[in-house]
């Protein structure tokens, strides 16, 4: 299925919520007030003004995988790459499992070459089969997408959930991945919505925020801070625009992704 990767929304638009997926994950909308959001899927409940994170890829994932066959350069398209799987299995895209709606591991995620021949490419996922431990994972690469520099057996690759597949609230405690954005409304697990990552937003305060001053990520779930060097929290939200009291929201400018 074909998606537009940019949006240009009505007023409203960033409120809709559904359970079944409408467009690519990380698909971007503009506002007409220039507002922007990326469309994301809830791995928990997330609350209207609070911060959102991606989740965590499986620790077995993130690098050292082995391509499972040689890939010439140029190719492209269905079963362009196929790796082989560590121990924790894969769940496919509905292409493969013949369920509709079933939503890859790593659907809209990406892949990367991270040591030996090939190394320093990335591909965004198109679509991949299910993987049991130490089974065989075959990807998809989009439309007109293709391999540069061919893969060997000594390749090594990595691979990463989209950044919003499976949001969660910011827990300082617990950083599983970037900053996502944050919500203009509630969100149910397991749902499909639209997370503000630029332009005026209100934010969960924790502290004291300041006018025209940064803030960033705080150490009170899905709040923000007043921006400090020694915080192991750091990540900028955005600008303040006007002050709410502590566990009030504020109005921010977000400068989280553009």
């Amino acid at each position: 299925m074909s998606y537009p990767n940019i949006v240009f929304g009505h007023f409203g638009m960033e409120k809709e919520s559904t359970t079944s997926k409408k467009r690519r994950l990380g698909t971007k909308m503009i506002l007409p007030d220039g507002r922007v959001f990326y469309y994301g899927y809830t791995g928990e409940a997330v609350t209207a003004g609070k911060i959102t994170m991606g989740k965590a890829t499986a620790s077995g994932h993130i690098k050292d995988l082995v391509i499972a066959a040689a890939v010439s350069a140029n190719a492209q398209g269905i079963g362009a790459i196929t790796v082989t799987n560590a121990t924790t299995a894969i769940s496919g895209s509905e292409y493969y499992t013949g369920t509709s709606g079933d939503l890859g591991d790593y659907e809209d995620g990406y892949i990367f070459v991270n040591d030996a021949d090939g190394e320093g490419q990335c591909w965004p996922i198109w679509r991949h089969s299910a993987a049991t431990s130490s089974g065989t994972l075959t990807i998809d690469l989009f439309e007109n997408d293709f391999v540069a520099t061919a893969l060997t057996t000594s390749s090594e690759v990595g691979l990463a959930k989209n950044p919003y597949a499976s949001v969660e609230l910011w827990d300082v405690n617990d950083i599983d991945g970037v900053v996502a954005g944050i919500p203009n409304r509630d969100i149910a697990s397991g749902s499909y919505g639209w997370l503000q990552t630029a332009g005026p937003c209100a934010v969960l305060t924790t502290g004291t925020v300041v006018v025209g001053k940064n803030v960033m990520t705080g150490e009170t779930d899905g709040a923000m801070v007043v921006m400090a060097d020694d915080s192991s929290a750091e990540f900028l939200i955005g600008g303040v625009i006007n002050v709410a009291a502590a566990a009030e929201y504020s109005l921010v400018d977000l400068q989280i992704r553009p």
